[in-house]
């Protein structure tokens, strides 16, 4: 089971720069610890985490916060045309055609209502033909939802799958499905992982079984 940004491609770096203008037309400063925050929540989870930065969650509507993270979504998906296969991060082909080889079930499991146009864009249909649809489940991460709809679309028990995000929240939903965490990235900020590993290229099947729990 794979998040997608920060572990198929860098896409993130558009949600941040999206959520950046969104937090500098509402006057709030951002920051490394704010986009850490934010990394694999929902827009409306993600702008309420924003607000909350700066005190001002009760100085708006659901209808404008709807508003605003519409506005989000528009700057994004004007960054994410211009995405393509080079995007794809270091590593990743080459562990999806290993899973392949070796009989994995694989699906996408991302808080991005995007992630299908993202597939498409990154030519990845072929590894992916199942996506979480996020609108079948009732809440996004840190709730174990994606990843257990995740595990009952791939026909098998949590304990039998892995699931991989490189975000707190992300960590924090598999774990509460029941599923092996792996973390990529920091292992001090993704400490709760079962395993961790700092860069997408490390992302072996050699270095998962050399990694796994005992």
């Amino acid at each position: 089971m794979f998040d997608l940004n920060g572990i198929i491609t860098d896409s993130w770096a558009y949600h941040s720069q999206s959520w950046r203008q969104i937090a500098d037309q509402l006057g709030i400063e951002w920051s490394a610890e704010l986009e850490e925050a934010i990394k694999g929540r929902d827009r409306i989870d993600s702008l309420d985490a924003i607000l909350d930065s700066a005190g001002k969650r009760g100085q708006y509507t659901r209808q404008q916060k709807e508003a605003l993270a519409n506005q989000k979504n528009d700057i994004y998906q004007t960054m994410l045309d211009k995405m393509n296969p080079s995007d794809i991060l270091p590593g990743i082909l080459a562990f999806l055609d290993d899973l392949t080889r070796h009989g994995y079930k694989m699906i996408i499991a991302s808080a991005s209502a995007n992630a299908p146009k993202e597939i498409r864009k990154l030519k990845l249909e072929n590894y992916f033909p199942l996506i979480v649809d996020l609108k079948t489940i009732k809440h996004n991460k840190p709730a174990p939802d994606v990843f257990a709809k995740a595990a009952e679309m791939l026909h098998l028990p949590p304990e039998a799958c892995v699931g991989i995000d490189d975000g707190i929240v992300g960590i924090k939903s598999i774990n509460a499905a029941g599923i092996v965490s792996i973390g990529v990235g920091d292992p001090q900020i993704l400490h709760e992982a079962a395993i961790n590993f700092e860069r997408t290229d490390q992302l072996t099947l050699a270095n998962i079984r050399q990694a796994w729990p005992k």
